[in-house]
């Protein structure tokens, strides 16, 4: 079988421009994702330390200014803990925890689905792909009746791109969407351990 250029692989099937596009796709997602959670995502055990320092010293208006200064959705949520804590209110302090715990998943999560649903529906594209392929494999012998099943191999090996194709972006995007899904777990649960302990620590007066 002759070698195939890129223009030629997609001339292929419908199927290979379809796959491409999600494939662009998919990557600006991962990108933008990526970035966000870097900025927003971040997880910083130093500010979180000094706060609690603050707190076991009684200094509460000092804490909330240093969580202020930090950056992203877990010093947000500690800052709108701590303003909850003048109260000396439990529940309220609990309140404010869950709805930003809520908001940071919400926001965190935003697109993710979209990893799974390629990683669902791009084997099909490409098993679509491949069906395609050797049906128009057997039109043609049929329409020329010459050709031997050389002419079928090389017209189904051919087909066959579009199931690798889609293989290909379906486990890219398993891979992404684990990621993703493990870095949300750990943002999450490092950010309701932290809300807790500064519940503790407030209603408590001292550190647990």
């Amino acid at each position: 079988m002759q070698e195939l250029s890129f223009i030629g692989i997609l001339k292929i099937s419908l199927v290979m421009p379809v796959l491409l596009v999600l494939s662009v796709i998919m990557v600006g997602v991962f990108i933008e994702r990526g970035l966000y959670f870097a900025r927003m995502g971040k997880i910083d055990p130093l500010l979180f330390r000094n706060v609690k320092e603050y707190l076991v010293a009684g200094k509460l208006n000092e804490a909330v200014t240093l969580a202020g200064k930090g950056t992203g959705l877990i010093a947000e949520s500690l800052a709108a803990v701590l303003v909850a804590a003048q109260s000396k209110d439990r529940a309220q302090m609990d309140h404010v925890l869950t709805l930003y715990f809520q908001r940071t998943q919400s926001l965190l999560s935003r697109r993710l689905g979209l990893f799974g649903t390629l990683s669902f529906i791009s084997p099909l594209l490409g098993l679509l792909g491949t069906v395609l392929g050797v049906m128009a494999a057997f039109r043609d012998l049929a329409a020329t009746g010459s050709g031997g099943p050389g002419v079928v191999a090389a017209g189904i090996s051919e087909a066959l791109y579009a199931t690798a194709a889609g293989i290909v972006v379906a486990v890219s995007a398993a891979l992404i969407y684990n990621y993703f899904n493990f870095k949300l777990k750990h943002v999450l649960n490092s950010l309701n351990i932290f809300g807790q302990e500064i519940s503790l620590i407030v209603t408590l007066g001292r550190d647990v």
